[in-house]
Parts: C-alpha cells; sequence; structure tokens
C-alpha cells in the first residue's frame, strides 16, 4: 500500500497496523443490495464507461470504473450511498464488532474515500496476498454478478494471523465488510465476468477525484498536474489556456 498523504489537521483515527487487522475476521451482510440496486449500479457504471482504468500489472483482464468521480454515485444513486456506509459503519459498530469508531475521540466521520466497480474476465486476479487497502477503516465489496452461474474462480481471500488463506463465498446481493488494512486478495477469474462494486471508508475528504485518491485533505495532487497538462497540450495546440 502507498503511503498517504497528510494535509490538515491530524488524524484522530488510530487505524489498525496490518498485523492487527490479520486477527479480525470479514463480515457477510447476505441480500444487502436487491436486483434493482444492482440495475442502478450499472447503469450509472455505463454512463461513465467512456473512462475506464486497467489495474494490477496492466491487466486488461482487470478494468475498474470509479463511480464517484465528479460525485456522480452520490448524486444520481444517494440511497445506495447510504446504504453501504450505515452497513460498514454498523458492523464496526457491533457488541462484537471491531469498535474502532468507539476507540476513537469525538468527531471523527467516515466519508467515502471511492466508489469502484470491478470487472474482471478470465485472467484478472489480485494475486499479492498482502495486498490491503492503505489509509482506509473499513471496506465493503458487494457481488454483483451470481457465481454460481456467470463466472468461476476469483474467490476473495483473506491473510490470517496464523499465515493461512481464508476463503470467503459470498452470493449475487451478499456484501463483505472487513477491516481494509486487513490483507486481502482475489483468485484469477477462469471463466465469465466477475463484477463486484468495493467502496472505502475513511477519515477524510469525500474524494471526487477519478482514481483512488492518496490525499486525505485539500486538493488532489493527481488531479493538480492532469489539468496542467491539459492546460500545457491546450496552450500548445490552440495558443490559448482555459
Amino acid at each position: 500500500a502507498r503511503e498517504e498523504e497528510q494535509v490538515g489537521p491530524p488524524a484522530l483515527l488510530q487505524l489498525p497496523a496490518p498485523e492487527e487487522a490479520q486477527r479480525t475476521r470479514p463480515v457477510l451482510l447476505p441480500g444487502l443490495f436487491t436486483e434493482e440496486d444492482i440495475n442502478l449500479v450499472r447503469s450509472l457504471s455505463e454512463e461513465l464507461s467512456a473512462v475506464e482504468h486497467r489495474k494490477h500489472a496492466g491487466s486488461s483482464q482487470w478494468r475498474t470504473r470509479y463511480l464517484h468521480a465528479g460525485g456522480a454515485f452520490k448524486e444520481r444513486v444517494p440511497a445506495l450511498l447510504e446504504k453501504l456506509t450505515t452497513a460498514a459503519i454498523e458492523v464496526d459498530d457491533r457488541p462484537r464488532g471491531w469498535g474502532y469508531l468507539k476507540k476513537a475521540p469525538g468527531g471523527v466521520r467516515l466519508v467515502p474515500r471511492c466508489v469502484e466497480h470491478h470487472l474482471v474476465l478470465p485472467g484478472g486476479a489480485l494475486p499479492d496476498p498482502t495486498h490491503f487497502d492503505g489509509g482506509s477503516l473499513l471496506t465493503i465489496d458487494v457481488m454483483l454478478k451470481d457465481p454460481s452461474s456467470d463466472f468461476q474462480g476469483g474467490t476473495l481471500c483473506t491473510l490470517e494471523s496464523d499465515g493461512s488463506m481464508a476463503s470467503h463465498a459470498f452470493g449475487k446481493g451478499d456484501a463483505l465488510v472487513f477491516l481494509s488494512h486487513k490483507a486481502h486478495c482475489v483468485q484469477p477469474v477462469t471463466a465469465g465476468l466477475r463484477e463486484t462494486l468495493v467502496m472505502e471508508l475513511w477519515e477524510g475528504e469525500e474524494r471526487r477525484c477519478d482514481h483512488r485518491c492518496q490525499r486525505h485533505r485539500g486538493a488532489c495532487s493527481v488531479e493538480d498536474a492532469t489539468e496542467k497538462k491539459r492546460q500545457r497540450q491546450s496552450v500548445e495546440e490552440f495558443g490559448t489556456s482555459t
């Protein structure tokens, strides 16, 4: 995981070390999304499909659409955003939950860092067993396809404290919530198309940039660099800037 850019006041929330997160278990939420919810996600994703990102060693078998870009997910499907956020926070807040928000000083508020639609074809995988979502507290994955008929392979696995890998099966509409710093990977898809919706929650600003932002607060450095490059190209091409 890359180092996060800390801008502004210091964080109030103490994120767990990966070793600590390894000792926790993901929580299954059966049927969190209805068929209608899934169709809303797909409809928005299709509208944003002109901008797709390749992940994991440049593999074209793993495509990502950043549905939070430009505030699209929040503005177009606010009820789904609320459902995801509430579900993830409720898991942490359970009597036998992880309780990280309870441990934090008052005033801590988790907001979406990114909302990603992952589309994985045969050969696509997240192979690194030590990968984790650095800088976020909670990750929620929602399965948008039926693993029993729509694809094969693509099992989500987590690294456990004894060094073993645990497999986590979840069906269409089900969600898995886990601490973002818990190492996880996805086995190769061998047939069909695997689709998931992934949201990370963090203590920072709700991001609108078209990537998984590393900056908790303030202007996005990647977006700034992209805009400056666009302006330079405009000047070179047309002799004007906008």
